[in-house]
């Protein structure tokens, strides 16, 4: 057996590349190393482009009202009820839960630097259980609450409205929607012309009552009826007693209608009429502010759903209402 010596490679001896050939010359690494030098540029690039564009976004996110924007005296706190009313989701998907708008009024309510509550409402209400749930505990906040509507203060909104102690909406603002509403679908017809038969299994008599597979029956409509009766005898009460108006003279615009802000105003559901400002004013006015008030908000950004925002899992677009609720028939059952 011949024996085999080891000796340093020469440059006469290193391998050759010749024109045009597209072989890397062997034991050579150039090729694989700057790939990978590439990749790790590419993360890294990317990395500070989601770094700079979550810190604008953030900045964005807490905007003027995260904390005092102008005047140096006592506070207005400013809150906002803004979509839909409902007991579950996040007002980044366009739903306002009693825990998070309720958890906003006792901050404020326990915060001493704030003297007066200014709601800036723009949204069409929501199920009834979480509407007369705010709507209760701000007629239990003992500091003036003033409310300012953006474009529409309706139906579970005005519920939450009628509690506070004055209410100003723009001339052209809608404002009203007492009543409650509940929505049933029925695509049995639809089923029968696809030949797609359910069987529903039930324990009680009236569990599947409301199932979209098939029609209500007379007892199930009269049920549904009554519930929706209780709750629209509620709706009224509770107006009533925040406007301290008669109940009969509430049943009479309870008819599920909106109405400007001029109008609602001579009717006696708003207060008066003017812009945001008449009613930063006003709630300073009312919590006995000398000088310009600070206004203080507690709303924070939820950077769980930034990330997912920027990575493509969540689209920005869902923060303004792309989420549908969903539930059983009673949680349909909308006072809008």
């Amino acid at each position: 057996m011949d024996e085999q010596v080891s000796r340093p490679i020469t440059p006469d001896a290193a391998p050759r590349v010749t024109p045009g050939s597209d072989r890397a010359p062997a034991g050579r690494g150039t090729a694989s190393s700057t790939g990978w030098k590439w990749v790790v540029g590419i993360v890294v690039a990317l990395f500070l482009v989601l770094f700079a564009c979550s810190g604008l976004a953030v900045v964005s996110m807490l905007g003027p009202d995260s904390g005092p924007s102008r005047g140096s005296g006592d506070a207005v706190a400013l809150l906002h009820l803004d979509g839909v009313i409902a007991g579950t989701g996040s007002i980044y998907s366009g739903i306002v839960t009693p825990e998070y708008f309720v958890d906003q009024l006792q901050q404020a309510e326990a915060d001493p630097r704030v003297k007066a509550i200014l709601i800036r409402v723009d949204s069409p209400g929501g199920t009834v259980a979480a509407s007369q749930e705010i709507a209760i505990e701000t007629a239990r906040i003992d500091k003036p609450i003033v409310v300012s509507v953006g474009d529409v203060a309706a139906s579970g909104a005005y519920m939450v409205a009628s509690q506070c102690d004055e209410i100003i909406a723009a001339p052209t603002s809608s404002v009203g929607s007492i009543g409650v509403i509940a929505q049933i679908p029925n695509v049995a017809g639809l089923l029968d012309t696809l030949g797609i038969e359910f069987t529903v299994l039930t324990s009680g008599e009236y569990k599947d009552a409301g199932s979209p597979y098939r029609s209500l029956t007379a007892t199930e409509t009269a049920l549904f009826e009554q519930h929706l009766d209780f709750a629209y005898r509620e709706f009224i009460s509770i107006v009533a007693e925040g406007r301290g108006m008669p109940e009969s003279e509430v049943e009479q615009m309870a008819n599920g209608w909106i109405w400007p802000g001029a109008v609602a105003e001579e009717m006696g559901l708003v207060d008066a009429t003017g812009t945001f400002n008449d009613a930063l004013d006003r709630a300073a006015e009312l919590g006995g502010i000398e000088g310009e008030p600070r206004i203080i908000s507690y709303r924070e950004p939820d950077l769980s759903w930034l990330f997912q925002s920027l990575i493509g899992l969540t689209s920005p677009m869902d923060r303004l209402g792309g989420s549908a609720l969903e539930g059983d028939t009673l949680r349909q059952s909308l006072p809008r």
